[in-house]
């Protein structure tokens, strides 16, 4: 009858360590990285159009730069986006300003060497 008592307490401690065990994991939150979605080139009559959103999965607020190169020539923007936030960017290309026809971009995340996305298009002549 003793061991059944003993038997009994020791199943008992092991059900709350591991009840205790269970609530003391943290929760996970949401996503915690930044991400690019929907990057597209759009072609209109007069121009092309690169648009693309940077979503913040961060816990906090994030500062991310832009840098479009068309054809070498290099344009930058910083952008702010709260926790949570979405940023769609659009960058307009007109015909007389490509030569070689290369478009690139790259987003980076403030703090961090390593792009979050990097996309190349080549035009030929205004086109895809």
């Amino acid at each position: 009858m003793e061991k059944l008592k003993i038997v009994y307490v020791l199943s008992f401690v092991i059900l709350a360590v591991i009840i205790v065990l269970a609530f003391r994991q943290p929760v996970v939150h949401e996503l915690e990285y930044s991400e690019v979605q929907r990057a597209q080139l759009l072609e209109k009559e007069n121009e092309q159009i690169i648009q693309f959103d940077i979503i913040n999965h961060e816990q906090k607020d994030m500062n991310y730069t832009i840098n479009v190169t068309v054809d070498g020539k290099e344009y930058t923007e910083e952008v702010l986006i709260r926790k949570g936030g979405r940023f769609t960017y659009i960058h307009h290309i007109y015909p007389e300003r490509i030569t070689k026809g290369e478009v690139s971009f790259v987003v980076y995340k403030e703090g961090e060497s390593a792009p979050i996305e990097e996309v190349t298009y080549y035009l030929k002549n205004g086109t895809q």
